[in-house]
């Protein structure tokens, strides 16, 4: 089994920049520029091992210096002087093999880290079968923004290794491995608490290939879903699981969860969200919402045309501009002369008039049409 090299680590170490935050408060004391801790394995001591001091910074990086465990775990490392950050950007910590693999301390960057016990914790080892661990995840986050077609997404994984041990793969395969949608393309892999080179998707599937040792570990991963519609297995325990979709969306549903209240990350940044609780082997769908049902835009357009028309049929009666039922007697029946006069003046009027309106032309248009055939039937 191969150990974490040293790039791992350092990588793991700039991770958490809350580790670099300038101490609020200086010890009044002179600081001593060493090292003291314990190396445990477990909840017991480590026996015996050696203890190795690394140096990163903006310049260089690699071990410094190394010492011996004493038989209660505990040991001293010199440092060549007090961390301080602000005016010296490096970064100090320790590490100990155990079990072929390294486990690293804390990151050292300001005097007030010398202050307390420097722990390093180890565990023993158990080897995973050949499908991987079975790990529940304690936390998912899965956000997603809509592209042209389909998504991008961020996925963003919590799992757990509930058990006292460190989990690896005696023949170097995957660790732990989990399925994505099977349309995913263009995977890349994110900051996590792994470094990415232990990470990989392999025939639609997540895979892990660093040993997992108790506790939480996050990973991110970046793709594409190039459908809008797709269907995200889900299978073993997840305590919670989160669907944030960032506006502006469609209208967008993910059975089983359920939606709650829109989280804003930053001003401007708001996502609808999708909850779901205590799951256990289910397959969370997106569902786009139907379309409300609308009138095609050229059938709206007829029909106004036709409504305008009336409309305008009927204002030219009211107005006395052409023969009206309501007004003419049983017997009466409209004149070629008539006609004509009244197409002269719905004419004159629409000339006239200070505004012509695209619902007036169709108006008047209408009204003028409806006299032209009552004349071609007189003809």
């Amino acid at each position: 089994m191969c150990p974490l090299d040293l790039k791992r680590a350092i990588f793991l170490l700039t991770l958490f920049p809350s580790l670099l935050v300038p101490a609020l408060l200086e010890a009044q004391q002179e600081v001593v520029p060493e090292l003291r801790g314990e190396v445990r394995v477990g909840l017991q001591p480590l026996t015996e091992g050696t203890v190795i001091l690394h140096l990163v910074s903006d310049d260089s990086s690699g071990e410094v210096d190394s010492v011996r465990v004493g038989t209660d775990g505990s040991f001293i490392l010199p440092l060549p002087h007090v961390p301080d950050h602000a005016s010296r950007p490096e970064i100090f910590f320790a590490s100990v093999e155990y079990g072929g693999l390294l486990y690293f301390g804390p990151a050292v960057t300001e005097a007030i880290h010398l202050d307390s016990l420097y722990l390093i914790q180890a565990y023993d080892t158990v080897s995973v079968p050949p499908g991987g661990a079975q790990l529940p995840l304690s936390v998912r986050n899965l956000f997603l923004e809509k592209a042209k077609e389909g998504w991008t997404v961020t996925d963003v994984f919590e799992l757990r290794n509930e058990g006292d041990r460190t989990l690896y793969s005696p023949a170097e395969g995957f660790v732990w491995r989990y399925p994505l949608p099977q349309s995913v393309t263009d995977f890349e892999v994110g900051q996590g608490d792994m470094p990415p080179d232990v990470i990989r998707f392999v025939k639609g599937h997540l895979e892990v290939y660093s040993p997992l040792p108790p506790g939480n570990r996050f990973l991110m991963v970046r793709y594409r879903l190039p459908q809008d519609d797709f269907v995200l297995p889900m299978p073993g325990t997840t305590d919670r699981m989160e669907v944030l979709v960032r506006e502006p969306a469609p209208a967008v549903e993910f059975p089983p969860l359920s939606p709650t209240s829109p989280v804003e990350m930053e001003p401007g940044n708001a996502f609808r969200r999708f909850v779901g609780e205590n799951l256990f082997d289910e397959e969370v769908r997106s569902v786009m919402a139907a379309e409300p049902w609308s009138l095609p835009a050229e059938w709206l357009g007829l029909f106004v045309t036709a409504l305008l028309g009336a409309a305008g049929v009927v204002a030219y009666r009211l107005r006395g501009g052409g023969p009206s039922r309501s007004t003419a007697s049983p017997d009466q029946e409209p004149t070629r002369a008539g006609i004509l006069m009244s197409i002269a003046r719905l004419d004159d009027d629409f000339e006239e008039s200070v505004e012509k309106s695209v619902e007036g032309r169709e108006e008047y248009l209408a009204a003028r049409r409806r006299l032209l055939s009552n004349l071609r039937r007189l003809s």
